[in-house]
């Protein structure tokens, strides 16, 4: 079990969040390499990452085909302990390493959890994942896979959601995994504008003001001409994405290749603060067991992944209050830093602004006061402050909100 160190902050859960139902949406998308990703239009998951904990330097640590790294994304394990290690899904170990799914109704038995998968192995290969509904469409179909999820999410009681597409996968696969390649870049760019559609009918959820939902994106493998499967840097570099409520941009990067079980070269210190793909599950139960008496990190599971939660779904942490209006907002630029903090905020009755800056435990460490700020934009020299992770909170009238910012 690995449980992340490296940006291990303490928070509290206030109240508000404590009052409020806590929700989890997974969207995989099969066979997508980082460079396509990131030389590709996609403005949906650009939002997702511009508001959110991404990295396109996570590292595939087993086997690069579908069943291997989709068990190991929905178990929190590696294929050692599942035991999956081709599409046949043959040997697979789900009774002793089920789905996340069956792990939180273990703890939260009326949870309601919707899988739409487009590659029928996903479905029928499966047991022991206590999904409550298993929905297959025809590969390729994202635009089918689109309208289940917005017929799903018209269901107040949804907890959980797992929505796949391969087109991008079956794209590489007859062209060509490249981001050379126009036709799986416009693969890339279909599946994108299926993510908006899905967001969209997620933000317009009735009660969605009053939920607490966290967001999760990321692949199995990458490609190499028309395959995938061995050990190339372009089939084992992947990506990750995760967004949430009161979400902070942080760009993890700098990642060591931890290698691979399946090379036999699976480094365990290295692979901690490398998100990888059991993160998802363990993150996954992370938040839906804030605030019970539950732990995502069960001895008696096993679980080899780490949790992000605290990374992308901010809280304010031990010892700072927090009452923010939703008609206030700031953004931070650039996060991560080296030299100076750009801070823009909303400021329309020209009030007194008071920003302090506090380390990860709380400590304050750097405090201002300006008075009559004609502008939104306060740039704060941050040169004395050690490499790391701080919390800038900014005190607008009266108001206070908190960001989380990294020093490099």
């Amino acid at each position: 079990m690995k449980k992340i160190v490296s940006i291990g902050f303490l928070f509290f859960i206030t109240s508000l969040w404590a009052s409020q139902p806590r929700k989890v949406l997974i969207i995989g998308i099969d066979g997508l390499r980082t460079d396509a990703l990131q030389q590709a239009n996609t403005p949906n998951l650009d939002a997702l990452i511009a508001s959110g904990f991404y990295t396109y330097e996570s590292w595939h640590e087993g086997i690069t085909v579908s069943g291997p790294s989709w068990s190991t994304i929905m178990c929190g394990v590696e294929f050692p302990k599942h035991g999956v290690t081709s599409n046949s899904y043959s040997g697979s170990n789900y009774n002793n390493y089920p789905y996340f799914t069956k792990r939180a109704k273990e703890c939260l038995p009326d949870l309601y959890q919707v899988q739409i998968v487009q590659w029928a192995p996903m479905s029928d290969n499966v047991y022991n994942d206590a999904w409550d509904q298993k929905i297959k469409v025809c590969d390729g179909c994202g635009a089918n896979s689109v309208s289940a999820a917005q017929t799903q999410l018209q269901n107040a009681n949804l907890d959980v959601m797992f929505v796949y597409f391969d087109e991008c996968d079956l794209t590489g696969h007859s062209t060509g995994f490249s981001p050379l390649n126009p036709a799986y870049i416009n693969a890339i760019q279909t599946v994108d504008g299926h993510v908006g559609s899905i967001m969209n009918a997620l933000q317009s959820r009735p009660n969605y003001a009053q939920e607490d939902w966290i967001v999760l994106i990321t692949t199995d493998h990458g490609g190499i001409g028309t395959g995938h499967g061995g050990n190339t840097s372009t089939e084992r570099k992947i990506w990750w994405i995760g967004s949430g409520n009161y979400p902070v941009a942080n760009q993890l990067t700098g990642v060591s290749d931890p290698g691979s079980y399946a090379m036999g070269n699976h480094n365990d210190v290295t692979a901690l603060g490398n998100p990888s793909q059991a993160d998802i599950a363990v993150t996954a139960l992370d938040h839906l067991f804030r605030g019970t008496e539950c732990d995502p990190f069960n001895p008696i599971w096993d679980l080899d992944g780490q949790s992000w939660l605290d990374s992308l779904h901010v809280e304010a942490p031990v010892g700072i209050s927090e009452n923010k209006p939703k008609e206030i907002s700031i953004k931070l630029f650039p996060n991560p830093t080296t030299d100076f903090l750009s801070v823009w905020f909303e400021n329309e009755k020209n009030e007194t602004i008071i920003p302090l800056i506090y380390d990860q435990l709380g400590n304050q460490v750097m405090d201002f006061k300006f008075t009559n700020v004609n502008l939104n934009k306060l740039n704060i020299d941050i040169n004395k402050l050690a490499k790391g992770a701080y919390y800038l909170t900014v005190n607008i009238g009266g108001n206070n909100i908190t960001r989380l910012f990294t020093v490099e």
